[in-house]
């Protein structure tokens, strides 16, 4: 289990930079007046800051301290441009999920990057939100 909490503070490390991402992406949509899209960036955004939260609350429960403060992008797309960049970003997020599962046999961190990693690829194929379950899935994780 010792490669867990650095497997998680770079899920964190992730996930705060896809929400801040989201975020300044949402805030250009809606200063624009395209509400339509704004919705769709917010839902995301959401979607990714309930990632944050699952991340810490399981490094809190595991007794670590979560490292970093919020991830800033250094180039955001153009609201034009903003499906393909954010596309190929849900895509490296679904690699790396898939990728790190292979080697987590904790159960209670597998969960949570499971249903993590599902989010993401409904993210990757459709753009939009509100792929989270607004609860957690196991008694444990409620406590």
């Amino acid at each position: 289990m010792s490669q867990i909490p650095d497997l998680l503070q770079e899920a964190r490390r992730r996930e705060l930079g896809q929400a801040a991402f989201y975020r300044l992406l949402s805030g250009d949509a809606a200063h624009g007046g395209d509400t339509e899209v704004a919705e769709r960036l917010n839902e995301l955004l959401a979607d990714e800051q309930h990632h944050v939260a699952r991340v810490t609350a399981r490094i809190l429960e595991l007794g670590g301290t979560p490292e970093g403060g919020e991830a800033v992008p250094r180039v955001a797309p153009s609201l034009e441009a903003w499906e393909a960049e954010a596309r190929r970003r849900e895509e490296d997020e679904v690699a790396w999920y898939e990728d790190v599962l292979d080697a987590v046999e904790d159960p209670g961190t597998r969960s949570i990057l499971s249903e993590i990693l599902e989010s993401e690829r409904h993210h990757r194929e459709g753009l939009a939100g509100k792929w989270m379950p607004a609860e957690p899935t196991t008694a444990k994780e409620g406590m």
